[in-house]
């Protein structure tokens, strides 16, 4: 292939990969909260929602980090990057709503770190194009709360 099928080829993996890794980090967290809210919230208090929102994110940032060690292919690991970005941005963004300042200084925070460690492993382009991916999904997910 030449180089510019090849750009597209990996753009449209990343683009593709990441959307269905979101649908399943969010289909995921819906069965975890509804399993969770079946048996543990008789009461109906919600107490759970907190750690369980904040937990699950946590949880998408270390299976992220757990996958870039790994040898699967690169493409892949750039969707799971989007997913679990945008996972723990949405994440940490609903639980925090009643402060969109620090919503955005976490989410400046995640993407820097993320460029940051990016860099420093030496990821093609597609990287950064998961985490343009998971900027845009996280804004839109965000939107009425920021």
């Amino acid at each position: 292939m030449n180089k510019k099928s090849e750009i597209i080829k990996e753009g449209l993996l990343v683009t593709v990969g990441g959307f269905v890794i979101l649908i399943v980090a969010f289909l995921l967290y819906f069965i975890t909260f509804m399993l969770i809210q079946k048996m543990v919230n008789q009461n109906n208090s919600y107490n759970f929602v907190a750690p369980l929102r904040v937990g699950y994110g946590i949880i998408w940032i270390v299976f992220c980090f757990i996958i870039y060690r790994s040898r699967i292919g690169e493409w892949l690991k750039a969707s799971v990057l989007t997913g679990s970005l945008t996972t723990f941005m949405a994440t940490v963004g609903v639980q925090l709503f009643e402060y969109p300042i620090i919503v955005a200084l976490f989410m400046v925070l995640a993407v820097v770190i993320s460029l940051f460690l990016l860099r420093k492993m030496k990821k093609a382009w597609f990287h950064y194009y998961a985490i343009a991916i998971s900027i845009i999904a996280s804004l839109y997910y965000l939107w009425p709360i920021t």
